[in-house]
């Protein structure tokens, strides 16, 4: 993560981020996009809904990530799994 796209992202562009995974992991169909562009810095993204799945006994969800700052681009699957509190949590990335 220290040469990402992400790495360079300030608090702001993380929390436009955080908001647009908070929407795609309850997204009623899978394959809907969430796209986000901060006004303020060159950071942007695209967060993709994919599959809901068990894992580990818990209610989840893959995300496709894609991060940009500028020209530098970095992409991934990503498992959230919902919490009792009902918050999402990053669990890692999608291996399998």
């Amino acid at each position: 993560m220290n040469n990402s796209a992400f790495s360079r992202f300030g608090v702001a562009d993380q929390a436009l981020l955080r908001a647009q995974i908070d929407k795609a992991v309850v997204a009623e169909t899978d394959g809907q996009t969430f796209e986000w562009k901060s006004d303020k810095s060159r950071a942007s993204g695209v967060v993709t809904a994919l599959a809901r799945a068990k894992f580990k006994e818990k209610d989840c969800r893959s995300l496709r990530i894609q991060n940009s700052w500028g020209n530098q681009r970095d992409e991934g699957v990503f498992r959230f799994c919902a919490q009792p509190a009902g918050k999402w949590l990053l669990v890692g990335p999608v291996l399998d």
